[in-house]
């Protein structure tokens, strides 16, 4: 569960650089907004907003967001926080990937932003614990017995 957001200084200039171009970059600025605001509500990486299709192996921990029309935002997950570190066109980002490749962009002097996450607005529905899954998994194992399992799957057991 994500306690804290950190927003880098140069990712809020140029989101207000963006807002002030037409079309693409002011649509992708609001797109990045309304990714950090799901953040700061409790909504994990994966659920607030699309990621880019092909997981990036350059930087341990690394959530590309697919912004649109070219435009990407990239974050870092660290234990307990996540790091909005970059926000621009699919090239500056590649650039800025391998600028810091193999290294911790998140581990800077400058000072971030940073906005603790709301926990009370988080449902138990939108994260499960893993003692939750393995109780849900335990049920359904229960529930399901190797009869069960034949009168399903007859076909590739046949009639033993």
């Amino acid at each position: 569960m994500i306690t804290q957001v950190h927003v880098h200084p140069k990712v809020g200039k140029k989101l207000e650089q963006m807002k002030k171009q037409e079309k693409a970059p002011s649509i992708a600025a609001k797109r990045v907004e309304t990714i950090i605001q799901a953040l700061v509500k409790g909504a994990r990486p994966t659920c607030a907003g699309r990621l880019t299709q092909i997981k990036d192996g350059r930087i341990k921990y690394l959530y590309k967001f697919d912004l649109g029309k070219g435009y990407r935002l990239a974050c870092i997950k660290e234990k307990y926080n996540i790091y909005v570190l970059f926000v621009g066109s699919h090239d500056h980002c590649d650039t800025w990937l391998d600028k810091h490749s193999k290294k911790n962009p998140h581990k800077t002097e400058l000072s971030m932003n940073i906005y603790d996450v709301d926990v009370s607005a988080m449902t138990p529905s939108k994260d499960l614990t893993i003692r939750d899954e393995i109780e849900y998994d335990s049920l359904l194992k229960l529930e399901i017995t190797q009869e069960d399992l034949r009168k399903v799957f007859s076909g590739l057991v046949g009639n033993r």
